[in-house]
């Protein structure tokens, strides 16, 4: 009888195979055809055994598209181990797809060869372990958050909790100031008895006063029954800088500070009148130049038949306590101008402070017998005690909550913070504060996004009954649109009528859409979207730019646009002048929603201006030939009375010749605007250095005004590429300018500052100064400042400053103060 073999067999090594708990399978070939699983592999699959005998992919279709089936291939190809902790694969368990997280190996075995034969595959499920340790990081970082807004709610309490330090510093300062005041004031009763003693011994020795007088640190003065000074002591001459007998020359008046010199003045007038005590506080001027706050205090003084002979007044330095209490002052008033509800309470709940704009909000007059329970809303008011006795437990809150207004009797909202203020030394809770913003204009706007939710809901009911009804009504709805169709046709009639159309910019994609009046206006088809490079190619190059420009500005800024510009008909080739104006539209959020306006013909307009302008030049042309000869004439007559020595003729003749250049100045500058506006003004660069320039034109300035000084700071050695005449003329009318709007003997101050792309230029007067309201309009095309008629003018000069300044590329402004002058700067490019 043959024994049997002690090895077990294939089904039973499956069988054992199949009670390890460790998910185990085996593959072969490049697709990982599964040979053999566990009973644990098959749960983490969610099959059964019909997947034996598949490859990986097709019993698991879900692994399509993620790395593991590329991972076996390699490790057969390869003969690897690939091996993963946490890794997570999607699967389909019970027919829903889920995410698990494993530690796997893939391991090839290999025959003696080194061939691979087989794969073995081994997983874990660790997904209740990762799934635990992401919950913990996050809760971790929750606590962390938590964490960092429990520090921040702890540094602001102690801010505030800093605050109230303060101010009961400052209240236990100002009880030690009010004592040392009555000890000082005790001090000077004193010192009047001994002042008043020591003048009756006075009379036996002057000296002996004089001595004692002069041995004190306590500011002396002794005047007569006039009221005049006759004696200062040391402490006196060593605090001002004067000697005694400058102090009784010159008088001490003049060291008082300006703001207090009257009122003091006005109490020592008063005593002197009625021969009574005084006493006042002032600020006197020092030897360093600084302000002493004194206290004086003057008893009468009397002869010894009782007539009045005077005062003896003594001083002392008190201006450390009043910096204390300037700087408590400053603290109340920051206290008091702040907008939130700022509050300190007692123990038990009585409001012992409360600032403005708290009894504001409250409607009260005043705090007097008031508990901090009547500014909660009544509906709010369980929860506010259950806050407040927490800070008496340490607790500190921070919760909305309803406030009321007790004289309209309105509830407002806020988000009340409240705190304990500690005595430093025993730690023992001595009040509460709160500091409460407003946020009632933030709950509203929460309550009325509730409100519009419900009337959508409710809207979408009637909507389903509208539905219903529309049904029925389809017949009056086509009537309707007929009606709507006339009034939209009567509109577009309107607009077509004002030569108007419209415009819109779709600031995402940029599209462009434009009316039919627009396309016919461009020579655009009627039939086709309008394409941005067919819109750009009807305008006039020259003009490319500037509605570029203008249009980034538009979309960075917000702000509204104005653009007139030619344009030529890309059918016709008419040629006309147009004015676009634009404006943004943004959302709720800030975000640009739409950027779209108006396309108007302004032809007729516009060669009307054309017209005036030639008119202008014409006429100005025509009158510098008689200008000319009346020039020539007066140089002549001019020759003749220097000649004849008639010095009337003289002095009449460089008058006239004055009035002449002033005429042909205003002639020149006419015929600028004329050529500016009908592009006439050319702009000639060529490379000059700016400082030779600004010395000519200087020169050429003294030749017809000497009143001035001008000074030029040598600052402006730079060459510059511009048009030099044109460049001039800004220079000469904005030195010009300063001239007019100067006194004669006052200074014209010149100078320049570079930097690595421009050159500023900067002409300084001390003139009488330009409002704020006339500043911004200075450059506009006659503008002339109100209130200066005297002066003569057009309002050009500045205007082709301007214009010529920023056709070069530059900017020109002006700053200045009423009264105290004005200086005007203009840039212009270094390259």
């Amino acid at each position: 009888m043959s024994q049997s073999s002690p090895f077990l067999s294939n089904d039973q090594l499956i069988e054992v195979f199949n009670y390890t708990h460790t998910a185990t399978a085996v593959h072969v070939g490049e697709t990982a055809i599964i040979q053999t699983a566990n009973d644990a592999m098959l749960r983490i699959w969610g099959k059964d055994r019909n997947v034996i005998g598949k490859s990986l992919e097709d019993a698991l279709p879900e692994l399509k598209g993620q790395p593991f089936i590329e991972m076996f291939r390699k490790v057969w190809l390869e003969g690897l181990v690939i091996s993963g902790k946490d890794t997570a694969a999607d699967l389909i368990i019970d027919g829903e797809l889920k995410t698990f997280y494993f530690d796997f190996e893939y391991r090839a075995i290999k025959n003696d060869e080194g061939k691979t034969i087989c794969i073995l595959h081994t997983a874990v499920d660790v997904s209740e372990r990762v799934l635990r340790r992401e919950a913990i990081e996050r809760e971790q970082q929750k606590d962390e958050a938590l964490q960092r807004e429990q520090v921040l709610n702890e540094e602001l309490a102690a801010t505030v909790e800093e605050l109230a330090a303060t101010n009961e510093e400052l209240v236990a300062t100002n009880e030690e100031l009010q004592e040392t005041q009555e000890t000082l004031h005790v001090l000077n009763n004193e010192l009047e008895l001994r002042v008043a003693e020591r003048f009756n011994q006075l009379s036996e020795s002057e000296k002996r006063f004089k001595t004692m007088a002069e041995g004190t640190d306590i500011f002396i003065t002794v005047g007569d029954e006039f009221g005049n000074a006759i004696y200062f002591n040391k402490p006196w001459t060593n605090l001002t800088g004067r000697s005694m007998d400058a102090l009784l020359a010159f008088g001490w008046a003049d060291l008082i500070h300006p703001e207090d010199r009257d009122r003091y003045l006005d109490i020592y007038l008063s005593a002197l009148r009625d021969k009574k005590p005084f006493t006042g506080e002032f600020r006197v001027l020092t030897q360093k130049g600084d302000y002493r706050w004194l206290l004086t205090s003057g008893p009468p003084r009397f002869h010894a038949d009782g007539s009045f002979a005077g005062y003896i007044s003594s001083c002392i330095d008190i201006t450390e306590r009043k910096l204390i209490e300037l700087e408590r002052l400053n603290l109340n008033k920051l206290i008091e101008a702040s907008s939130e509800f700022i509050a300190l309470i007692g123990l038990d709940m009585s409001i012992q402070y409360l600032n403005p704009a708290g009894l504001r909000k409250l409607g009260w007059a005043n705090i007097t017998n008031r508990n901090m329970l009547e500014v909660i809303f009544p509906a709010d008011r369980p929860t506010a005690e259950e806050l407040l006795s927490g800070v008496l437990q340490g607790i500190d809150f921070k919760q909305e909550i309803r406030f009321w207004n007790e004289i309209t009797g309105n509830p407002f909202w806020i988000e009340w913070s409240g705190f304990a203020i500690k005595d430093q030394e025993t730690g023992q809770i001595t009040a509460i504060a709160t500091v409460s913003p407003d946020i009632t204009e933030r709950k509203l706007h929460q309550e009325e996004l509730q409100d519009i939710n419900i009337e959508m809901a409710a809207a979408n009911e009637e909507l389903a009954a509208t539905n219903e009804e529309l049904a029925q009504t389809h017949e009056d709805l086509i009537q309707y649109t007929q009606k709507l169709a006339d009034s939209e046709e009567r509109l577009l009639q309107a607009i077509d009528t004002g030569k108007m159309g419209t415009w819109s910019i779709d600031p995402k994609t940029l599209e462009i859409t434009v009316s039919g009046f627009v396309k016919s206006l461009l020579g655009l088809p009627l039939d086709e979207p309008a394409k941005t490079s067919d819109i750009m190619s009807a305008v006039h190059a020259d003009y490319h730019n500037e509605l570029k420009k203008s249009f980034a500005n538009a979309l960075n800024t917000h702000s509204s646009s104005d653009n007139e510009y030619p344009i030529t008909n890309l059918t016709t080739g008419e040629e006309k002048w147009i004015r676009t104006t634009g404006r943004v539209f943004v959302d709720q959020h800030g975000h640009i929603t739409e950027y779209s306006g108006l396309f108007i013909d302004i032809t007729e307009q516009k060669l009307d201006e054309i017209r005036k302008n030639d008119f202008i030049g014409m006429v100005s042309h025509e009158l510098k030939t008689p200008l000319t000869a009346i020039n020539g004439f007066v140089q002549v007559l001019q020759r003749k009375a220097k000649k004849d020595e008639d010095n009337y003729a003289i002095v009449a003749l460089e008058k006239t010749n004055s009035q002449i250049r002033k005429m042909t100045t205003m002639i020149n500058g006419f015929l600028n605007v004329s050529r500016l506006e009908s592009s006439k003004l050319l702009i000639e660069k060529t490379n000059f250095n700016l400082d030779d320039l600004l010395k000519e034109t200087i020169e050429e300035t003294y030749i017809s005004q000497s009143s001035h000084q001008i000074i030029l700071h040598p600052t402006c050695g730079v060459d510059i590429y511009a048009d030099r005449d044109k460049i001039g003329n800004v220079i000469s009318n904005l030195i010009s300018n300063g001239i007019k709007y100067s006194d004669n003997g006052t200074s014209i101050e010149i100078s320049c500052n570079l930097s690595d792309t421009e050159v500023e230029v900067q002409i300084k007067d001390e003139g009488i100064g330009i409002r704020p309201e006339d500043i911004e309009k200075l450059f506009e095309r006659y503008y002339r400042v109100q209130g200066n008629h005297t002066i003569s003018g057009f309002g050009i000069g500045l205007y082709l400053s301007a214009e010529i300044v920023e056709r070069h590329g530059g900017r020109i402004w002006a700053e200045s103060e009423e009264g105290k002058g004005s200086v005007f700067h203009f840039t212009l490019p270094l390259s």
